[in-house]
């Protein structure tokens, strides 16, 4: 009876600490299987009647960084250590569970809720200043604009020409194209090209041409200026193109670029054998840390039109800018050379046009 008094508490501790470990052990199984967990969860993706977006794709060294401004809740729009892994989430839907942000103590941030297609809830911090929801540092496009590249389908830059576009990319808010010919260019840039080539006909040389173009377009009296790409932080001596709806003309500008004033009243050119002296010439002058540039813009003249061919026909080119009591020798570089030509051909297009 003896030994049987002394076995049975050994006995109970036995099933009570095997019942103990039983325990812990499904305890630690089910914290450490949240995928299971979701698996069998009840969430249904619902986004109807609301605004969805879609984690875009990162560049490849942005990668490890994966995704931030998800936040868990409303009390700090830096929540850097909440940054979601970009394998997992990207391609991935979600949408804003309302239209109004919730309320926040942080001036100029809105915090939207959001949920996402695998039932995690956050808080998306939007800054207006650049740009809102889909501005330029956001990780997130919208769901049309997702769409829209990934149905994108190769069109030629306008009917007829040769020059395709092959593809398209949304980064940072920012929609551009890559085309047949390796450039890449905005969004607003082909919609610019677009439309001053309608201006001309649609003629395929034209949209080509512009290409290597600065495009600038004032709104409010529907006026187009056409220039050169390049460097503008350096002197030169360029055409450029004006048009509006009723007519074509062409300008001439000369421009001085340095570390020092020149208070420059004419300027000289040397074309290989080519010489011409401008007479007296009221120039613009305008600075900014520690750069000044002195210039003049007039309507181009035939004289003006024959300097720039020199320019642009000659090896060696050289602009003297003559001022009160020094002067400046400056190249013109080949680029500047090429766009001289690029304009005059495309003046020629336009007027033909």
């Amino acid at each position: 009876m003896k030994s049987l008094y002394l076995t049975a508490p050994i006995l109970l501790m036995l099933i009570v600490g095997c019942q103990v470990t039983q325990t812990k052990q499904a305890s630690f199984e089910h914290s450490a299987s949240p995928a299971a967990i979701h698996e069998k969860s009840t969430f249904t993706y619902n986004p109807t009647g609301k605004e969805q977006f879609v984690f875009h794709k990162k560049a490849d060294s942005l990668q490890k960084y994966g995704y931030d401004k998800f936040c868990p809740d409303t009390k700090s729009f830096s929540c850097y250590e909440n940054r979601l892994s970009y394998p997992t989430y990207v391609g991935m839907k979600g949408y804003f569970d309302t239209v109004v942000p919730a309320k926040t103590d942080y001036s100029g941030y809105e915090f939207y809720p959001v949920v996402l297609e695998n039932g995690e809830k956050y808080y998306f911090v939007s800054n207006n200043k650049h740009g809102g929801k889909y501005g330029s540092s956001s990780p997130i496009i919208s769901l049309k604009q997702y769409m829209e590249v990934v149905s994108f389908k190769p069109e030629p830059l306008v009917a007829g020409s040769n020059i395709q576009i092959i593809s398209n990319e949304v980064n940072y808010g920012s929609k551009s194209y890559e085309l047949s010919n390796g450039k890449t260019v905005s969004d607003k840039t082909i919609k610019l090209i677009r439309e001053v080539a309608s201006r001309f006909g649609n003629n395929p040389k034209i949209a080509e041409l512009l290409l290597d173009m600065r495009i600038n377009k004032d709104e409010v009296d529907y006026r187009f200026f056409v220039s050169p790409s390049g460097d503008i932080l350096r002197s030169t001596a360029q055409l450029y193109i004006g048009f509006n709806d009723k007519s074509v003309w062409l300008r001439f500008k000369v421009k001085y670029y340095g570390d020092d004033w020149l208070f420059v009243d004419s300027y000289k050119v040397a074309a290989d054998d080519y010489r011409w002296q401008s007479p007296k010439i009221n120039f613009e002058r305008d600075n900014s840390s520690g750069s000044v540039w002195e210039w003049s813009d007039s309507s181009a003249t035939d004289k003006d039109i024959e300097v720039a061919n020199a320019l642009a026909s000659a090896t060696k080119s050289i602009i003297r800018f003559n001022g009160n009591q020094y002067y400046s020798d400056e190249n013109l570089a080949e680029d500047q050379k090429e766009g001289i030509k690029n304009i005059l051909a495309l003046y020629s297009l336009m007027k033909g046009s």
